[in-house]
């Protein structure tokens, strides 16, 4: 007899190690509630989006889970832009608390509400990144109205990151990893372009790259990504590791790239230029065995959509924000779904195999997947490793129509395996 178990865990076997080079599109485009085009998006490990809305003059804040629906952050003053969030569901952005014109950083919390974070003493900051720890990295004014990057805890207040800086450029700290590991970028006393930067407690700050170079994200490796010159001057997608340097990432076939989110996977996505002519930036992700690609033939974007904001989480969910509007690109499930003996005779065991994968892998071990024959649920099991099984001898005589189904979750889409005609003879 046939193993067919094999042949379908084979099979997703194989699309996990295609190299991710794909002709269609194989992730989804789901439309964020709310968003207003343009503007900046982000997106946690729970499938909560940051939500920017512009309405009558008024900007203020929101998440939005495709499950769950909407939360307003209910932010006093009407100019808020939310930056980042982590997997808590903490955001962190800037508003203006009493319409005064002065921008504050700020950390919003589902069970504690907002919290004005102030400054390093000047009328203006602004937060742009937090970790799961609740740490928070961003730009303050200092009382010299000089721009500095600064991290703030709840148990130490603002500290300066570079208390020595007094360039018109300033600094920004852009990201901060779970070690506390922040990156950003500064202009150098006496410069007059920017330089990346890494910092930690134990080292200080240490510069990335040439003149000219943007730090945007680090993940818990502490690889960096962002945007330096080539060697041509023009601006190219990187990461960075301590041991490896700087990585040129290329671009989409345009002059120009720009890497702007990396999760625990090593994937990157950004914005590229493309051969075209148009200008139109295009969404990206890199991946180390497949390089960059476009969105516009991962997800099927149109070609008239031009990229702003896009973030992508662990689980290969991306948030993505365009002159159309925001999205998540959820990725596309391939299922197959096997029986261990068809026909079979009445009593005898029947395994049924239900396998899932995506160029993001599997949904996470544990999940349900359910079984029905003939429109009856016989049982449910969870998945290990993208596959489910289920056995039984209950299936009574007669040609019957067996159904698996997986209900999704925050990051993936439900998914319908094909079905079965499953043959029980006397």
């Amino acid at each position: 007899m046939k193993n067919t178990n094999k042949i379908a865990i084979a099979a997703v076997f194989a699309l996990l190690c295609s190299g991710f080079v794909f002709s269609q599109a194989v992730l989804k485009i789901f439309p964020v509630a709310g968003s207003s085009p343009n503007s900046l998006i982000a997106i946690n490990n729970g499938g909560r989006v940051v939500v920017n809305t512009a309405s009558g003059g008024s900007y203020q804040v929101s998440t939005w889970n495709r499950l769950s629906g909407t939360q307003a952050l209910g932010l006093s003053g009407n100019n808020s832009v939310g930056a980042a969030i982590n997997s808590s569901g903490d955001v962190v952005g800037e508003g203006d608390p009493n319409n005064s014109g002065n921008l504050q950083a700020f950390v919003w919390q589902p069970t504690a509400g907002a919290q004005w974070l102030g400054s390093l003493g000047g009328n203006l900051s602004a937060a742009k990144g937090i970790n799961n720890s609740a740490a928070v990295v961003g730009l303050s004014y200092t009382a010299a109205e000089t721009q500095h990057a600064f991290l703030w805890t709840q148990g130490s207040g603002m500290q300066d990151l570079t208390p020595d800086l007094t360039s018109i450029g300033g600094g920004t700290a852009t990201a901060i990893n779970s070690s506390n590991l922040v990156a950003g970028y500064y202009v150098p006393n006496g410069g007059s372009r920017t330089l990346g930067f890494i910092w930690t407690q134990a080292g200080g700050l240490q510069s990335l790259g040439s003149a000219g170079t943007l730090a945007n994200a680090v993940n818990d490796s502490g690889t960096v990504v962002g945007q330096t010159p080539d060697a041509n001057g023009n601006r190219h997608a990187f990461s960075w590791t301590q041991t490896g340097g700087i990585q040129d990432l290329g671009t989409l076939g345009g002059g120009q790239s720009s890497a702007l989110s990396i999760n625990s996977r090593g994937w990157i996505v950004g914005t590229s230029l493309t051969s075209s002519g148009t200008g139109i930036l295009h969404g990206f992700l890199w991946t180390p065995s497949g390089g960059m690609q476009d969105f516009n033939v991962l997800a099927g974007l149109g070609a008239g959509q031009q990229v702003y904001s896009v973030q992508v989480n662990d689980f290969g969910v991306i948030a993505i924000s365009t002159n159309k509007g925001c999205y998540v690109l959820i990725p596309k499930m391939a299922t197959t779904f096997t029986s261990s003996a068809n026909p079979a005779v009445v009593g005898q065991p029947v395994t049924f195999t239900a396998t899932m994968t995506s160029i993001a892998g599997p949904p996470p071990d544990g999940e349900p997947v359910q079984f029905a024959v003939s429109g009856k649920v016989y049982g449910t099991s969870a998945l290990k490793g993208g596959v489910a099984q289920f056995t039984t001898s209950a299936i009574p005589v007669g040609s019957h129509i067996v159904v698996a189904k997986y209900n999704g979750d925050a990051n993936y889409l439900p998914a319908k395996y094909t079905a079965i005609s499953q043959q029980i003879n006397p």
